[in-house]
């Protein structure tokens, strides 16, 4: 079905290009960047402090479709001088046929979950048989609830039975369970919780499907209305941008940001079923079936993200260059330190209208003003390139609230700062918000377990929660409010 755009808006297109050549920037005690390829190093060894040490392998999905990591060869040349072309025309440009962004053209993962009266594969985790978990909302009817790849469907009754809203695991359900026992004591784990008793102890986490092969899928219907934060739509904020994929034009989303952002632990990514992408990847394909755009994928070099092969196409009206610049581990200060390799070299090729900028989960031990700092001078470089861009801020999800080894730490304060760096930007004239995924995962606690909607039990998303990160985006940027 063809997508159609909000009859609210009537567009005047006017054409204008431009060339820019880049500046070297020098360090300076008020130089937003290093510009020295050199500092690149850090990228084949940072000091990471994410549970992530490696780059995902190479994956397929349920297909057969190939990935690989796309190597630019990039030759930046600063002139230290810069030229502007500008085309003006007086003529009168014909007026553009009237779209509408249609809800029902969105993917089914795209449906929004804080909305209506229905959730898919929302997902949960049993300890032990006899087991009760809450959801985020009180069940009224269960769907189905089937294993987290979907393969395995199991039944009401004999497996699992509802209880006061909320979702129990029978005695002899066939539903996996990990126990007590395996979950709680891991010798050689990273992670340390406190178990049952209130004794910290070392914890069971992984990368992969440590948690997943555990988690389920609920399918299930509700009567009541979210109670915890909703995301803000920044429509007007991001008004131009959207006339410009109204008009079909071209335009490039480049993300930059730490293993989230990246995609660790998207089932895609890591190779397994159901073979969801990352949140980054579900943003960038609504706007192309909301647009009907058709997606290029661009490759970011040797450790980082991977790539498919081929297009996704959900029309030909315009074409969005997706660049994909995360890399697991990193905190935000070695994102300003690898910013003109990984950035602004893309920026080059590329050009650059929404830079979605995710980094602070790896911040925890610094103070939030070192995240808002480190923001805004990756922000500022890519300005001076790119003086037109939106820009995107992702406040991080938390971390495992119940972690007593270090992992959660000053994440939840760096909203705060970030949402006034936007408004600084904003007051400039820049479209510039904060998705506020802080937010969202500090009220998700209030209703369902971290280990329910985690990948590896520390800091990453599962595919449940990574459809959370896309919408949340998706509701920033338009609004669901803004689609028919």
């Amino acid at each position: 079905m063809k997508n159609r755009f909000t009859t609210l808006i009537t567009m005047m297109l006017l054409v204008s290009l431009c060339a820019i050549c880049f500046f070297a920037c020098n360090q300076s005690s008020s130089d937003p960047v290093e510009t020295t390829v050199a500092e690149t190093t850090a990228a084949e060894s940072p000091e990471t402090t994410d549970a992530e040490t490696e780059a995902p392998i190479g994956c397929e999905t349920d297909t057969g479709t190939t990935f690989e990591t796309e190597t630019v060869t990039e030759t930046v040349t600063e002139t230290g001088t810069e030229t502007d072309t500008e085309t003006e025309t007086d003529t009168e440009t014909e007026a553009q046929p009237t779209w509408e962004m249609n809800k029902e053209d969105l993917n089914e993962v795209m449906q929004q979950i804080f909305a209506g009266t229905t959730v898919k594969n929302e997902t949960v985790m049993f300890i032990d048989k006899g087991d009760t978990k809450s959801l985020l909302y009180p069940i009224e009817s269960i769907q189905s609830v089937t294993s987290y790849d979907g393969q395995t469907v199991y039944e009401e009754g004999r497996d699992y039975v509802i209880v006061d809203g909320k979702l129990k695991v029978t005695e002899n359900s066939t539903i996996p369970c990990i126990t007590s026992a395996n979950y709680y004591g891991v010798a050689d784990s990273i992670l340390e919780t406190k178990n049952p008793d209130g004794v910290s102890v070392k914890t069971h986490w992984g990368q992969g499907d440590p948690m997943t092969r555990w988690q389920v899928c609920v399918n299930y219907t509700h009567s009541v209305e979210w109670d915890g934060y909703t995301q803000e739509s920044y429509f007007e904020t991001y008004k131009n941008l959207i006339k410009k994929m109204q008009a079909g034009e071209d335009v490039t989303i480049i993300f930059y940001g730490d293993s989230i952002t990246y995609g660790a632990n998207a089932s895609w990514c890591e190779g397994q079923a159901p073979n969801q992408p990352s949140y980054a990847m579900l943003f960038t394909q609504a706007l192309a079936d909301l647009f009907d755009y058709t997606i290029r994928y661009r490759g970011s070099g040797t450790g980082t993200c991977r790539v498919p092969t081929s297009n996704y196409v959900a029309g030909t009206r315009g074409t969005i260059t997706y660049v994909n610049s995360a890399v697991g581990g990193w905190t935000s200060q070695q994102g300003v330190e690898n910013v003109m390799n990984y950035i602004l070299t893309k920026v080059r090729l590329y050009e650059c209208d929404l830079l979605v900028l995710a980094f602070g989960m790896n911040d925890g031990v610094y103070a939030p003003t070192t995240t808002r700092d480190n923001n805004k001078k990756i922000i500022d470089a890519v300005l001076e390139r790119a003086p037109e861009a939106s820009v995107l801020m992702v406040s991080t999800m938390v971390p495992n609230p119940d972690a007593t080894n270090g992992w959660y730490g000053t994440q939840p304060q760096q909203e705060q700062y970030l949402i006034s760096l936007a408004k600084t930007y904003r007051d400039k004239g820049v479209a510039c918000e904060v998705a506020r995924m802080t937010a969202v995962s500090l009220d998700v606690l209030k209703h369902k377990e971290f280990k329910d909607y985690t990948g590896n039990n520390i800091n990453h998303p599962n595919d449940f929660f990574s459809r959370v990160y896309a919408q949340v985006l998706l509701q920033a940027l338009i609004g669901y409010e803004n689609m028919n």
